[in-house]
């Protein structure tokens, strides 16, 4: 029993010692080994962290019944690892083994998004059977994290307003009044001007309307011939014009009655107006219409249809009943929609707000409307509360919704108020997609989900409003598409989509920074340049965005002298100081801190 108990310490022995050995030699081995990676530095594409990794280890580094790991980690933080198993490569011991593999993490922005860190790689050398392991020193494979791509702003997608029902665009109306005359008559009888028609139009004129033009059409029932019809249709209709005209003096238009055109359209020899006329009428028979209706459909002259009818048992009751409805003057007067000025609603909506005026004052559409007048948050958010609490229609809500993922921007990311104004949108939102599922409110929702990166939420939401009415947010779902498109890592449906939008300034920077991604540094230069171009159409005042991609360009191109001159100018301009900050680690300027150290200074 002893002899047994001494030899199988001897053989743990001999094991321990067999496993130290290769641990040790594959340690000294792998100072041969070589690891590239690609890009470097590591790049933040989509929303995560991707790199290839090439590895070579050098022949004998894999004895039987081992394995080798290369752990990277950022900053002390796991990013993946590589594994090689002796029974993988039978013939390590006498060649090199090689291995390409892609490694991928979510970006975290609090570990890979402040100072530019590195990724490092540490080996650990085991035997498998016992477990027993070895680490080599960690070192350092590249410096920091290329996150050009956040220049985008995937968070900032747009947060529409639903159409309020009320627009200060030019709007007209028409209105309507049908004089009658008598039988071969041109002459406006006297009853006709005192009818309730009559007497309705005349006060109609008396308001002074701002008046876009006047259509007249006269008509005639189909007996006569054809020269006394066109002198009768015609005549009717100037007829018209002269008692218009006249009730203009009378309510002393002056001047404003020269520019008003009248346009006077005699109808002649048509059937229309009878065929209409025999399908509301009373008076026929199906048999008399049916009989009317082949004469006045088939062939011949207008004339000849017109003596065909007169020999009709209905012709008397055609005559009397029918034909007097066709000796007409249509005047149809084209009006401007009198609205309030913008000013105006502004200020009754304010009062409105205050308890000073009843919602009554304006209308829901105008009151939404308002909201749209100021460019102060917080009153566009009172004015949208008072249309949700005395209107409370989808609109409202989704307009209340919107402000408050507005006012929750200006917010700092991941404080309290940032996310109460966020819960507060979503509740808005929810209640108008209860009432009216609508483009907007998803549209919105969508902005939520981006706030939170849940780039997939906000994805689906424009899935959602697509389905839907997007005729007042057409524009509004393509740049979110678009934009999500961009953390989701779909680089080419978001250029196509933002395609879609060519003349749209964020539309315009989103495809520029993808440019410079992609490595079309020409085709970002000419974005940049459009846009540049159109914000001093606009009018807009420029931050140092573009000026700071322009030195991104220079950077790549290696042009340290531009790097300088485009930083200073971002640095001058209005969130200069925030670029100032993002210089420091941007790992754009690494090889280029001379040329970042003259901007600065």
């Amino acid at each position: 029993m002893k002899n047994f108990n001494i030899l199988k310490l001897c053989l743990v022995v001999l094991i321990m010692i067999s496993g130290c050995n290769p641990l040790k030699k594959m340690i000294a081995l792998s100072e041969q080994q070589q690891i590239n990676v690609n890009p470097n530095p590591i790049e933040l594409a989509g929303s995560s962290v991707s790199f290839n990794v090439e590895s070579t280890l050098p022949k004998g580094m894999l004895p039987k019944g081992t394995s080798y790991t290369l752990n990277f980690d950022f900053e002390g933080n796991s990013v993946g690892s590589i594994e090689f198993k002796a029974s993988d490569y039978p013939n390590s011991l006498s060649s090199v083994t090689k291995s390409t593999k892609t490694l991928s993490i979510p970006y975290n922005s609090s570990t890979m998004g402040g100072d530019l860190g590195k990724l490092n790689v540490k080996g650990t050398a085991k035997v498998v059977a016992t477990g027993k392991s070895l680490d080599t020193k960690s070192s350092a494979l590249a410096d920091g994290v290329n996150r050009t791509i956040t220049l985008t702003r995937a968070t900032n997608l747009p947060t529409p307003t639903a159409y309020p029902g009320y627009t200060d665009a030019e709007e007209t109306e028409v209105t309507t009044v049908d004089f009658y005359f008598n039988q071969g008559s041109a002459y406006l009888r006297g009853s006709e001007k005192k009818s309730d028609r009559g007497e309705q139009f005349s006060a109609f004129v008396a308001e002074k309307n701002v008046t876009k033009g006047v259509n007249v059409t006269g008509a005639h029932s189909p007996e006569g011939s054809t020269k006394v019809n066109e002198s009768l249709a015609g005549r009717r209709a100037a007829a018209i014009e002269k008692y218009y005209r006249a009730e203009m003096d009378r309510y002393d238009y002056k001047g404003e009655a020269e520019e008003i055109g009248f346009e006077l359209v005699p109808v002649v020899e048509n059937w229309n107006a009878l065929r209409r006329a025999l399908r509301a009428s009373n008076s026929l028979s199906q048999s008399d219409r049916s009989k009317i209706g082949s004469i006045i459909n088939g062939g011949g002259s207008f004339v000849d249809k017109e003596k065909s009818l007169s020999k009709l048992s209905s012709y008397r009751t055609l005559m009397k009943e029918v034909y007097p409805d066709l000796r007409t003057a249509r005047t149809e007067v084209t009006t401007v929609i009198e609205k309030k000025p913008n000013n105006e609603i502004l200020a009754i909506a304010q009062n409105i707000v205050s308890g000073e005026a009843s919602s009554e004052a304006l209308s829901h559409g105008e009151l939404l409307f308002a909201g749209g007048l100021t460019p102060d948050l917080n009153e566009k958010a009172s004015i949208y509360g008072a249309a949700v609490k005395w209107g409370g229609t989808w609109q409202a809500h989704n307009d209340f919704g919107a402000v408050h993922i507005m006012l929750a921007k200006e917010e700092e990311e991941g404080s309290e108020t940032r996310l109460k104004l966020l819960e507060a949108a979503k509740t808005q939102l929810d209640i108008s997609n209860n009432k009216k599922e609508n483009a907007e409110a998803h549209l919105n929702l969508a902005a939520i989900a981006a706030m939170n990166y849940d780039w997939e939420l906000a994805y689906e939401h424009v899935l959602n409003a697509e389905k839907l009415d997007l005729s007042n947010a057409k524009n509004a779902a393509a740049m979110s598409k678009g934009t999500l498109s961009i953390p989701l890592g779909e680089y080419d449906r978001a250029m196509s989509t933002l395609n879609t939008l060519p003349n749209n300034g964020w539309a315009m920077w989103r495809r520029g920074i993808l440019k410079v991604m992609s490595g079309d540094l020409a085709g970002a230069k000419s974005e940049m340049t459009s846009l540049r171009k159109r914000l001093a159409e606009w009018n807009i005042e420029e931050n140092g965005g573009l000026d700071y991609v322009h030195a991104i360009i220079a950077a790549r191109e290696g042009d340290a002298g531009s790097i300088t001159s485009h930083l200073s100018e971002a640095f001058s301009k209005r969130d200069g100081a925030e670029f100032k900050d993002r210089v420091v680690n941007d790992v754009e300027f690494l090889n280029y801190s001379d040329a970042v150290k003259a901007a600065m200074n």
